[in-house]
């Protein structure tokens, strides 16, 4: 077991969403822009949660209505101005803000470079167009870098153990999530968000997506060659559910190797579930129906997902880290993360807990029966060749079985 704490894991996706307050939730027209851009999105009801998201270091883009004009929602914003480059979109009109008590906040406010003002009364292609004005300013990097960077093979994938409880009880390394990373030759090595969102603007998102599960599988292959039977895990960018034909490419090109679609897991954050009709679902019902395993990823118990908990169509939840930190902390949200874990056992679904960090994290998915994890504790995302620190001959024994 390892203890390395070089890098947390970024995410796939491009730069956060953070929606103010419950008039914006991520559901309709909203989803889709959300889609498009591959956000992960994240309603904020007081300025204490909005200031915590700020604290990152994620690209963002935050969406505010008149009533988040607040002074402690704009001493997040200046806080966060020398920790990562973000977006503003306001959902107000600036004259009727000016002519209220909050003139000095909207000083403020303008004082941030990467703002758009989208009116009370917005509709969604207006809010989808300032959404993108608002990345394009974020870019870091050229679309002929970026090119350059894919045909050079500047782009590796690192890989992150993921092991699993055996019916013994013991747990086993039987996946490894594939990451990207970008082996710049000015900036060094740069983890998926300093580019994801350069490929989405510039379109390159369904090359990236195919060339990683061409690599992903390449290595699959190499490590059966050396007696380590792995599955892969590969994140999918949301703006690739878009596509109904990836379904037939993505096992042509796993058939191509010479493996079979069921080593294969994509995982996705899709937020918009409740309609069963909608394209992102049918492209993942199709995943599924080529042989894919598909895993929801960063779930976090939100009232929406268990509403439509039966109808999904995933093989796995992954919870995500703030979920398991919530829970070991209130009695409450124990019992509800130990239901949803029972229900999706009954549901046929897997439980995954990301981000395991610490051994009292390792003991409380005792207490939820979670069947897999993921995190520092087992290991970071390292370097293909250095798999076999975190795989043991019972893997490969139980993977044989």
């Amino acid at each position: 077991t390892a203890y390395n704490r070089v890098c947390h894991k970024p995410p796939w996706h491009g730069a956060m969403l953070l929606i103010a307050s419950e008039t914006f939730r991520a559901s309709g027209p909203l989803s889709d822009i959300v889609r498009e851009m591959s956000f992960t999105p994240s309603l904020f009801a007081s300025p204490a949660t909005f200031a915590e998201l700020m604290s990152g270091e994620s690209r963002r883009i935050v969406l505010l209505g008149e009533r988040d004009v607040v002074p402690e929602n704009l001493r997040a914003l200046d806080d966060a101005k020398d920790r990562a480059p973000f977006g503003i979109l306001v959902a107000a009109d600036r004259a009727s803000l000016r002519g209220a008590t909050q003139a000095e906040l909207v000083d403020q406010l303008v004082s941030h470079s990467n703002i758009e003002w989208v009116g009370k009364d917005f509709d969604f292609d207006r809010l989808g167009a300032a959404a993108r004005r608002c990345r394009r300013r974020m870019l870091k990097v050229s679309r002929m870098e970026l090119e350059t960077a894919i045909r050079d093979g500047q782009i590796v994938l690192r890989y992150q153990p993921k092991v699993e409880r055996t019916a013994s009880q013991e747990w086993t390394t039987r996946e490894a999530e594939a990451l990207m990373r970008w082996h710049h030759p000015e900036h060094g090595l740069m983890g998926p968000l300093e580019f994801m969102p350069e490929a989405e603007e510039f379109g390159l998102m369904g090359q990236i997506s195919e060339w990683v599960l061409r690599e992903a599988a390449r290595q699959q292959v190499m490590w059966r060659s050396q007696g380590i039977r792995l599955n892969s895990c590969i994140n999918l960018a949301s703006s690739q559910l878009s596509n109904p034909g990836i379904a037939g490419t993505y096992r042509d090109i796993v058939r191509e190797a010479g493996l079979e679609p069921g080593g294969f897991t994509f995982e996705v954050i899709e937020q918009d579930l409740t309609d069963p009709s909608a394209p992102h679902l049918a492209t993942i019902k199709s995943l599924r129906n080529h042989g894919f395993r598909i895993c929801l990823d960063d779930f976090r118990v939100a009232a929406e997902s268990l509403a439509t908990f039966e109808k999904m169509p995933f093989d796995e939840i992954k919870l995500h880290a703030a979920a398991l930190r919530k829970a070991q902390k209130d009695r409450v949200s124990m019992s509800v993360l130990a239901a949803v874990a029972g229900l999706a056992h009954n549901l046929g679904m897997s439980v995954c807990a990301a981000g395991v960090e610490d051994e009292k994290t390792f003991e409380f998915l005792k207490t939820i029966e979670c069947d897999k994890m993921q995190g520092f504790l087992i290991s970071e995302a390292v370097m293909p060749n250095i798999i076999r620190r975190v795989y043991s001959a019972k893997s490969e024994k139980d993977s044989a079985a």
